[in-house]
């Protein structure tokens, strides 16, 4: 079978933003609200105090051992929140929760999450790409919070977006094979303006839409740099195709409010650690 196709876009939907009306933001201010419709991102909210931050940041590395001992690769901890306890009460976590509701709404989907752990002096880098690039969710109005770990320097390969870039709508990609984490890279990225990098102390978080343009570089230190994705979505986005509904759909909590529709299913807390 061929390989599906989960960049095409659809005729019927239109691949651009979709700004966020919101008249009475409870977390966010309006002047955050027109920044993330501008910018489409916002940086250096605070989630966890410096004590939640340091056990989060145990956690992780006891998990992290658990997979370099089975010889896995640091990125690998990709789509575990309904199998790890602590990622999914993370991705529940009603602070958090607060600031995503301001930008989606009230009935609020956990889709997917993935740790991003540049090890030191880690070679590889993050293309600068469209998260939307690789989703086949419709309409356009995922969000991402992007927790750190670990304190985020610049010269750590820090994530950086280049403000605006999502207004230009579903932009044409290229295939990279050579040291990256991810394959796909906007085509002519560098002339959609200069790179905001995203510093952050443990525990701090940004959100971004999945239209932006972003990307990170190698880390030069001999620091690790981690950080934790966290991807929600409103109850009423589909999928662009019913094909990938079973694996889209397998590992989705409902964190806030309710899916109605039963589309997305609710994956309750985990009382064990699963890892394959």
């Amino acid at each position: 079978m061929p390989e599906p196709d989960y960049w095409s876009i659809d005729k019927a939907n239109d691949p651009t933003f979709v700004p966020v009306v919101n008249d009475s933001p409870r977390t966010l201010t309006e002047s955050q609200i027109s920044e993330f419709n501008e910018r489409g991102f916002i940086n250096g909210l605070r989630l966890l105090n410096e004590r939640e931050a340091s056990e989060h940041r145990e956690r992780f590395n006891r998990l992290l051992a658990k997979f370099q001992r089975k010889q896995r690769d640091s990125y690998d901890i990709n789509g575990y929140q309904t199998r790890v306890d602590f990622i999914w009460d993370l991705a529940t976590h009603p602070r958090l929760l607060d600031h995503i509701e301001d930008l989606i709404g009230p009935n609020i989907v956990l889709w997917a999450s993935h740790y991003f752990c540049k090890l030191p002096q880690d070679q590889r880098v993050v293309p600068f790409h469209q998260d939307a690039s690789y989703w086949p969710l419709r309409p356009f109005k995922a969000v991402t919070a992007w927790l750190a770990v670990d304190p985020v320097t610049l010269d750590m390969g820090p994530m950086c977006f280049l403000p605006g870039s999502h207004l230009e709508g579903r932009l044409a990609w290229q295939r990279r094979s050579d040291n990256v984490v991810l394959e796909l890279e906007t085509r002519n990225y560098a002339q959609l303006g200069e790179p905001s990098p995203i510093l952050l102390d443990a525990g701090e978080f940004s959100i971004h839409t999945d239209l932006l343009v972003h990307g990170s570089g190698l880390n030069q230190t001999q620091r690790r740099r981690c950080g934790l994705t966290l991807r929600y979505i409103p109850a009423e986005v589909r999928l662009s195709d019913d094909r990938y509904r079973k694996n889209w759909t397998k590992h989705a909590i409902i964190c806030r409010g309710a899916d109605e529709s039963g589309f997305w299913q609710h994956n309750p807390r985990p009382t064990s650690l699963a890892i394959d």
